[in-house]
């Protein structure tokens, strides 16, 4: 990654000195402002969700610099003044080394590792088909944007569990629930949420960590199966409230492998017919 942020920062001064050597005040040259673009997309798609996905750069920077790199796309329009062009890569330039080339160097930030084994494991998962929730979950992940990708993957988990106790029958889940509360000893002793849903909305509206403990009761998952489950749920929570406690990479890995495994790739919550949530209803 070091030798790709060292690239990076000689292709934006290279690109400086060729805008300092147009004899206009304008900046037409097609060739220029495809460059401009190319720059300015390349931090935003690539660079900069990388860096940010190590987790060794405070959003604060790196939202400074996202900002100005996105001003260098709207300034790729045709003609635009060179002043602006200048200006703005000063604005870049001033502090780009000190702020990511040497906190790599020396050894303060080790981004090249994780992040790859992080796009691996995306990579891995990204073809299940979970609709929205999923492709958002994923979609922030990339961008580095941990909390809100581990708020979208629990919505893709809690979502399937839904559908899948829609396919088994409301009956069913109600009963169970019924029975767990009945016993007075064992496993569910304690359990006492007996419930009446008939409805997928009826069912979103039960707590995410009741739901967990009936699925459990109705054979979906085991003891330790919930048990990671109810982490990720914690996890969910703890990323959708202020707090102190870090959403780092390897968090989200072990979240999203959680989810993966126990979930949607578990057979027993395979559904029997494809529901393509992101598709309109019909």
């Amino acid at each position: 990654m070091l030798d790709r942020v060292k690239t990076f920062l000689e292709e934006v001064r290279r690109f400086r000195s060729e805008l300092k050597a147009v004899t206009f005040n304008t900046i037409g040259q097609k060739k220029l402002r495809v460059k401009a673009e190319w720059i300015g997309t390349t931090w935003c798609n690539d660079i900069g969700p990388k860096l940010r996905a190590s987790g060794g750069f405070t959003p604060e920077v790196l939202d400074r610099y996202t900002e100005k790199f996105a001003k260098l796309i709207v300034l790729s329009s045709p003609s635009n003044r060179k002043s602006s062009y200048l200006s703005l890569l000063e604005e870049v330039l001033k502090d780009f080394r000190k702020d990511f080339v040497l906190p790599i160097q020396q050894a303060k930030v080790a981004v090249s590792s994780a992040v790859s084994s992080f796009d691996a494991f995306l990579t891995k998962i990204a073809p299940s088909d979970e609709g929205e929730y999923f492709k958002e979950a994923l979609s922030c992940a990339k961008q580095g944007y941990f909390r809100a990708a581990t708020v979208m993957g629990w919505c893709t988990a809690i979502d399937r569990i839904h559908r899948k106790v829609e396919e088994l029958g409301f009956a069913m889940f109600n009963v169970t629930s019924a029975q767990m509360a009945s016993q007075t000893s064992g496993r569910f002793k304690r359990f006492n949420q007996t419930q009446n849903v008939n409805s997928v909305s009826e069912l979103r509206e039960v707590f995410d960590n009741i739901v967990l403990w009936v699925v459990e009761g109705m054979g979906l998952i085991d003891f330790n199966q919930h048990t990671r489950l109810r982490s990720c749920f914690e996890m969910r929570c703890q990323a959708a409230h202020p707090g102190e406690a870090p959403t780092t990479e390897y968090n989200l890995l072990s979240f999203f492998s959680d989810i993966d495994q126990i979930v949607l790739v578990n057979p027993k919550f395979a559904l029997k017919k494809t529901i393509n949530l992101a598709a309109p209803a019909k």
